[in-house]
């Protein structure tokens, strides 16, 4: 009887403790993608002249955290407003605290790290005709 209570009651905290303990795989993606820049907002609500860069992907916007990026600022504003292929990974945490920058108060949420940015394929052009053959 004891051995029934044991298997009612404790396994299923056994298996959700040991879930939580597993580490998050990376949510890494391949997608096209828009860079967007928008005006920094302060806890506030006040629009200020800074400007941050974000990641359009479909229907979501995420910043982009570049002290944990592989491609720089400065390549990502030649993509401002243009389509692009990239290979991003998403995470949850503290947008704006870098490691080795003064400790600051900090927005939370999901942003996204750029790991590369893809390079298209060439296409052959479309036909006079109009009709594209393989």
């Amino acid at each position: 009887m004891k051995n029934i209570l044991f298997f009612i009651f404790i396994m299923p905290y056994i298996n959700l403790f040991s879930q939580q303990m597993l580490p998050k795989e990376p949510n890494i993606i391949i997608a096209g993608c828009v860079v967007v820049e928008k005006a920094f907002v302060n806890k506030v609500g006040k629009t200020t002249e800074f400007k941050e860069l974000y990641l359009r992907c479909s229907i979501q916007d995420y910043f982009i955290k570049f002290c944990e990026s592989r491609v720089s600022l400065k390549k990502m504003k030649k993509y401002i407003d243009k389509g692009l292929t990239v290979t991003y990974e998403v995470k949850e945490g503290e947008w704006d605290i870098c490691e080795g920058e003064p400790e600051m108060q900090s927005r939370i949420g999901t942003y996204a790290i750029v790991l590369k940015i893809n390079k298209s394929k060439a296409r052959k052009p479309i036909p006079k005709s109009g009709v594209r053959w393989l």
